[in-house]
Parts: structure tokens; C-alpha cells; sequence
């Protein structure tokens, strides 16, 4: 009996599979391009978020090319390029989880970018470079109250000189850049940059003496952007606050 078995050198590389390689590569050149040119200026918050969607759509057809290289060359096949296929979709799932995962949290939470624990009188900022000096008042605040109804004033049973000198550790310790340490008003401000795409967000800290001790008020809002934030800076101050519930040292 005849083998109609094709010699695996025989075999032909499978173009899909090559493209799929090759284009993962390029996304990735690409989203790191648009991180890149936006730390060095060399343009600006809306030209990189431009990029970075190019980059996702190039990724969605680099994830389908690969499928379809997996399939033309999975063993038994005519082709070659299994390990060329397996390893561009290896490359782009993990490059696209996050911008994916951004745009989720933006499409089922409110287009909202100043967040509050004092929505009736939110800390002013008075030295940090945000676009947002006022807040945008009873709209945006009822938004962030359905959505986030645990964003509250915090009360610390200490003395404000205290949870002052906490706080500004605090903020240390979290690697943003104090821009006013103010011990008399107890104002504090700080910018926040992102780790990967150096975005500028800006947090305001407010503490007032009360008669049980201290209460703590925060604002973090978004330098850049419309259309919502997807909760990053709602996460912030819940994870500000809750690293300053921890004891205060005395």
C-alpha cells in the first residue's frame, strides 16, 4: 500500500501562521510606541489613545489570524508554522487583556473622571496642574453615588497632627509626587503617573479635627480624558483610605 503521508521537510510553511507572528510583533512595537511618545511628548493624550485602539483592532486580527494558523497547521495538517501560530497568539492575549479589560470597566461605569468622598463640598485643588480645578457638580455627583456608594469621609481617632504626618508618608509611600504639604490648612497634593503610559492623575487630601479625632476627605481626578475612567480613580481612594485605617503609630 501506497503512504500518501507528505515528508514533514516537504511540508510548506503556512503564510497565516508567518502574518500572525509578524503582525503580534508589530502590535506590540506599536503599543509601546504609543506609551513611549506620550511620556516624551512627542504627541499628545488623545493621538496615543488613537494609536493604542489601531493597536487593539491590529490585535483582534492578529488573535483570528493565529486561530486560523493553529488550524491550517495543527499536526496531520500540509502545512507548517504550529509553533509560529501558538506563539502569536501567546504574544497578543496578554497584551490585549488590559486595554480590553479598560474598555469594559468604561462601557458599564458612569463617564465620570472626579471623584469625591465630600460630593456637597469636595477639596479644593489650589497648587496641582489639573484640568479640573472645579468639580462638575450635582450631575456627575449623583453618578458617582450609584456607583460607587463606599467612597465616604473617613473618621481617624487621632490627632490631626498625626494622621497629617501619616498621610503625607502615606502618599510617599504609594510613589506619588507631593506638590503641597500644607500642615496648618491640612491640605495635601499630589500627582499620580501612571506606571505604564505616564498619565497624570491628581489627588487632594483634606483633614479636619473633629471630636472624635480626625476625619479624612480625598479627590482624585483625571487629568486627561473624557468619557470615564474606568474606576481608577475610585480605586484609588479606596486604597489610599484603607491603607490609612491601619493604626496610627504613636
Amino acid at each position: 500500500m501506497v503512504a500518501f503521508v507528505q515528508p514533514m521537510n516537504n511540508r510548506r510553511l503556512s503564510w497565516v501562521a508567518v502574518m500572525a507572528l509578524l503582525l503580534s510583533v508589530i502590535i506590540i512595537a506599536v503599543v509601546v510606541m504609543a506609551a513611549v511618545g506620550f511620556r516624551l511628548e512627542w504627541w499628545g493624550y488623545s493621538s496615543s489613545l488613537r494609536i493604542l485602539r489601531s493597536a487593539v483592532y491590529g490585535g483582534v486580527i492578529a488573535i483570528a489570524l493565529s486561530l486560523a494558523g493553529i488550524i491550517l497547521t495543527w499536526p496531520g495538517r500540509n502545512r507548517r508554522g504550529l509553533a509560529l501560530s501558538m506563539a502569536g497568539l501567546i504574544i497578543m492575549l496578554p497584551t490585549l487583556a488590559m486595554p480590553l479589560y479598560w474598555s469594559y470597566s468604561k462601557s458599564k461605569l458612569p463617564p465620570i473622571q472626579d471623584i469625591s468622598t465630600d460630593l456637597d463640598n469636595p477639596p479644593e485643588f489650589w497648587d496641582a496642574p489639573t484640568s479640573r480645578i472645579t468639580h462638575p457638580g450635582a450631575t456627575v455627583a449623583e453618578q458617582q453615588r450609584a456607583a460607587y456608594p463606599e467612597i465616604q469621609p473617613m473618621t481617624v481617632s487621632a490627632p490631626i497632627d498625626q494622621v497629617f504626618t501619616r498621610t503625607v508618608t502615606l502618599v510617599q509611600d504609594f510613589g506619588w509626587k507631593l506638590v503641597t504639604v500644607e500642615p496648618g490648612e491640612g491640605r495635601i497634593e499630589a500627582t499620580v503617573t501612571t506606571f505604564w503610559y505616564g498619565f497624570k492623575d491628581d489627588v487632594a487630601i483634606r483633614l479636619t479635627k473633629t471630636g472624635t479625632g480626625t476625619r479624612v476627605d480625598m479627590r482624585s481626578t483625571s487629568r486627561f480624558g473624557r468619557g470615564g475612567d474606568g474606576g481608577s480613580n475610585a480605586n484609588r481612594i479606596r486604597d489610599f483610605l484603607a491603607a490609612l485605617k491601619e493604626p496610627v503609630p504613636q
